[in-house]
């Protein structure tokens, strides 16, 4: 959202944690980016599946929770007043009932359960696949939830659903803890229902929403990328809308491929659940990608910058090396607050590193797209080769 920007409220080994704050104006939530090692792993390299992209997120999450308990004070809360609310299938990734055990020490927190699967009609989407419901909730709960959010359907439907069971129960709720690796749908949604919260129990007292690595921007088909699934697709580019952690951008130069990827996350149900169904999606992106590349000569340059612009890091070459990062820096601090010269420094280095006065130069080439694409399609066969 325009105008919003990430300011460090907290930072140890573990975690980084943002505040999320509006000039002008504020949100009624509590909005927060966090930053873990777990977490840029398991986003930035998508072949990472099934187990071991649960045991990532995991620690992420747990540490995420540690972290924000710093600000929030969290663990304060009685586990038997605690309920684990949770969207299937997508939710489960999260692994939210056993982080809050590593995190807090939680014992006797319970777990809710409702099925969510959105499809698309007539531009719009709605919701099957929804008919199983276990709710096991306490009185006056802090309600804890995660999901991918991309159009924010099945977190709406979840919540309308979650709303009906405390109303026929005559149960209160007190506050919703939200997680996501999601977009600014999640925020449209909670800001919905942190109002209706409000409204039907007084004692509730706010919503806090954490978005995982960043906010990112949601797909659409007005975009200017070749290959893009409208509001599903999770994208880095900040000049849609994406607002990402420090740490998570110094993190996209580790392998030139990580930001051309064709959403942050994909599926994230296929990718713990059908895992050679989520390489083949992988590959179906990359052989569009090719087909796309190869029929435009498109340059690797351009569909980069389409995906990840560079234009922040490219105007500070005009300074003495130097000084370079602090031109950076000085861009930098309309999103960001709270980051160190050296940090700054770190990460223009970083991105010199990788984005060489070679690499720069071969990469402007017309054509030079499809051979970063083969590179992929070649790998992902050999991963599914080897299944």
């Amino acid at each position: 959202m325009k105008g919003d920007y990430l300011k460090r409220q907290f930072k140890d080994e573990a975690v980084s944690l943002y505040s999320i704050e509006s000039n002008p104006g504020r949100s009624v939530l509590k909005r927060y980016v966090a930053s873990t090692s777990d977490t840029r792993n398991m986003l930035n390299f998508p072949e990472i599946v099934n187990s071991d992209f649960t045991n990532l997120m995991k620690n992420g999450v747990t540490n995420i929770l540690k972290g924000l308990n710093n600000i929030e004070h969290l663990s304060r809360i009685s586990s038997k007043q605690v309920n684990v609310y949770h969207i299937l299938r997508g939710g489960l990734n999260f692994e939210m009932r056993n982080a809050l055990h590593k995190a807090f020490g939680y014992k006797w927190h319970s777990s809710s359960y409702i099925s969510s699967q959105r499809h698309e009609k007539d531009g719009e989407f709605e919701i099957s696949d929804d008919s199983y419901r276990k709710f096991q909730i306490p009185d006056n709960a802090t309600i804890y939830s995660a999901d991918i959010v991309a159009s924010g359907a099945s977190l709406d439907n979840s919540l309308h659903y979650l709303d009906n069971y405390l109303t026929v129960e005559n149960l209160r709720i007190k506050n919703f803890v939200f997680a996501t690796i999601g977009c600014s749908k999640a925020e449209d949604v909670l800001e919905k229902w942190d109002s209706i919260f409000k409204k039907n129990h007084p004692e509730y007292e706010k919503t806090i929403l954490i978005y995982i690595e960043g906010r990112f921007a949601l797909g659409d088909k007005k975009l200017p990328l070749y290959n893009v699934l409208p509001n599903t697709d999770l994208l880095k580019n900040y000049k849609f809308g994406a607002l990402l952690t420090p740490e998570y951008e110094f993190s996209q130069f580790e392998k030139m491929i990580i930001p051309l990827e064709a959403c942050a996350i994909y599926d994230g149900g296929k990718k713990s659940f059908e895992p050679v169904r989520h390489i083949m999606d992988i590959l179906e992106f990359w052989e569009k990608q090719e087909k796309s590349a190869e029929a435009r000569n498109l340059s690797l340059w351009d569909e980069y910058n389409a995906r990840f612009p560079l234009d922040m890091y490219i105007v500070p070459e005009s300074s003495s090396p130097g000084d370079s990062y602090l031109l950076l820096k000085k861009i930098k601090e309309e999103y960001w607050q709270g980051i160190s010269d050296d940090e700054y420094k770190r990460l223009f280095n970083k991105f010199r590193w990788l984005w060489t006065d070679s690499r720069i130069k071969s990469s402007r080439e017309n054509g030079s797209l499809t051979a970063a694409c083969n590179k992929k399609i070649s790998y992902l066969k050999s991963l599914i080769d080897a299944i």
